[in-house]
């Protein structure tokens, strides 16, 4: 459901009678979350936010925020309360989980369902391992290393019907995963570990599955002797029996071992593992080799970062070779490339595309990140429902908060005057809605059609869309304009500063990077007198800034302040 990107229809803070029912229907929903629980959900201090949005499915989605943080969503059409993941990591007992591979955690986030085959059964498959779940019913998915969810959705089939599907055919209908829009904020918090899914069994579980591998033949010979005084004959049976049971189903201590260290996680390994697929990846798809020789820290930063998956954050200093010289040294023993001191710097200066770590990668990532790039970058004008135009536009299906174009607002202004026979040529006939809304004196009874427009519209708070890489952000009242300076530090040293970044989607950090391209160092300040974050770049910058502002992020001119600052041509 929020694998694409979505489009915000309205953004309100909750009243203390919507928070109070918002409580009611969590306390029936969930009646396991304890009054305590909800009041830690729902901070009596702290704003709670409901975002309607459209997906794009065309379905209308009310979520609830705390913090920026979505705990829970509700579809307009049903009156079920989903819990989002970062809500289940702190209970993750509100809904039946299904477990499965951390591996097929990638197909969900890219859009798949969970299917059958891909859900991972303690022991062999029984009546009731599918749980005691009708069709409909909201569950969780967590992975067998982690017992944290990673995904929402609803059953498919009834836990009755997946039994006798005999494996095959879907079991969840996802809703939200890991990764998705629903989770893109700006500090998610990090996936906690709750242990594996399956506990290793102890003492007494392991005498519980010995006692039901027991064959009824040996039950029956118990049961006619005393069970308190068994015989040696029948403590021999026994034995014999658990020990046969012992031999076939219990792994070795290799085996064990082999399988707890598979389970863990080990976050240097992972980074090795990453590191080096992103180097071949780049290698494979986006690097040409007429590019050669080339600085092996250009080619990381312009060719290994960009092929990191989504999600993910490639970082040398994490990984167990701590420099990217030690990471290429590697790789050239592997005979993968080779490198050479160019003028005193490292260059790359050859690659062995027939080697086997090139010819047999696959590429795990569909090539759709392109598009979702901050290139794509679209800044118009739009306008909230108030009070004061509802009573009009509330005929329309709309209601206070919502956002609406000028064409929307024309039309649904026409067609409220056609129906009510209040238009004559281009003159407005002003019947006492219109009178209320437009604040017109009592003797006033015409009025211009545009006036009567534009005043309707005026009504409406001025809201600026920001649509970057298929993501929508909504900025109320007039839309500040890129800043920047030019500002003298200590030493008569010149330092640009470049405010109001975030405003039109651009993320800082992303920013000061872009902005070392040039040779001069970058770093993100607080400014005096600014309510936002700056990013400062050492010198006069300022015509680099703007040419990357208007040709990389595609921002208009018109939104950007402070040209005038940059250097003058010298005569």
């Amino acid at each position: 459901m929020f694998t694409k990107a979505f489009r915000v229809k309205s953004n309100n803070q909750l009243k203390g009678t919507e928070r109070k029912k918002l409580s009611n229907d969590l306390n029936q929903a969930y009646p396991n979350l304890q009054q305590e629980d909800i009041q830690r959900l729902l901070p009596k201090k702290e704003v709670i936010s409901v975002v309607k949005v459209v997906t794009n499915s065309e379905k209308i989605v009310k979520i609830y925020y705390n913090d920026k943080i979505p705990l829970f969503f509700q579809i307009d059409s049903s009156s079920i309360l989903f819990p989002t993941i970062f809500t289940l990591w702190n209970y993750p007992d509100l809904l039946y989980s299904y477990i499965t591979r951390t591996a097929v955690v990638r197909n969900l986030t890219n859009g798949a369902n969970l299917m059958l085959p891909g859900v991972v059964i303690d022991g062999p498959i029984k009546f009731h391992s599918y749980g005691k779940l009708s069709k409909g019913t909201p569950v969780s998915i967590i992975t067998e290393d982690n017992k944290a969810p990673v995904a929402v959705g609803i059953t498919s089939l009834s836990s009755e019907d997946m039994y006798m599907s005999n494996g095959h055919g879907k079991c969840v209908d996802i809703m939200h995963v890991h990764g998705d829009y629903l989770c893109d904020i700006d500090k998610p918090p990090l996936r906690p570990n709750l242990g594996p899914a399956f506990l290793p069994p102890t003492e007494s579980t392991d005498l519980q599955t010995e006692d039901i591998t027991i064959n009824s033949e040996i039950i029956n010979q118990m049961e006619m002797v005393n069970l308190n005084e068994p015989s040696l004959d029948e403590e021999k049976i026994l034995d014999n029996t658990i020990a046969n049971n012992k031999n076939e189903a219990a792994p070795t201590s290799e085996e064990t071992s082999l399988n707890l260290d598979n389970g863990k996680d080990d976050p240097v390994k992972e980074m090795d593992q990453l590191l080096q697929y992103c180097f071949i990846k780049a290698i494979k798809t986006t690097f040409k080799k007429g590019e050669l020789p080339i600085i092996t820290s250009t080619f990381f930063k312009n060719h290994v970062i960009k092929a990191c998956p989504p999600g993910s954050s490639v970082d040398v200093k994490k990984s167990s070779y701590k420099k990217l010289s030690v990471f290429l040294a590697h790789l050239k023993n592997e005979g993968l490339i080779d490198t050479s001191s160019i003028k005193g710097v490292e260059s790359l200066i050859h690659i062995k595309y027939d080697h086997p770590l090139i010819k047999n990668l696959t590429v795990m990532e569909e090539a759709v990140i392109e598009e979702n790039t901050t290139t794509s970058r679209v800044i118009s004008e739009c306008y909230k429902v108030t009070a004061a135009v509802a009573p009009i536009l509330s005929k329309f299906g709309f209601e206070k908060g919502d956002i609406l174009k000028r064409q929307e607002i024309r039309k649904c202004f026409m067609d409220y005057v056609k129906k009510e026979n209040l238009q004559d040529g281009k003159t407005l006939k002003i019947n006492p809605v219109l009178a209320d809304v437009l604040k017109t004196k009592e003797s006033q009874l015409t009025i211009t059609m545009e006036d009567g427009i534009n005043k309707f519209i005026g009504k409406m708070t001025l809201t600026h869309e920001v649509t970057v890489g298929g993501k929508t952000i909504f900025y109320s009242g007039k839309l500040e304009p890129v800043d920047i300076t030019v500002a003298t530090r200590s030493g008569n040293k010149k330092v640009t500063l470049i405010n109001n970044l975030e405003v039109y989607g651009i993320k800082l950090d992303e920013f000061s990077k872009e902005c070392q391209g040039i040779g001069a160092s970058a770093t993100i300040t607080d400014v005096p007198g600014k309510k936002t974050p700056s990013v400062l770049v050492q010198g006069n910058q300022v015509l680099y800034v703007y040419k990357l502002l208007t040709e990389k992020y595609n921002i208009n001119k018109n939104h950007i302040k402070g040209l005038e600052f940059a250097p003058k041509k010298k005569k």
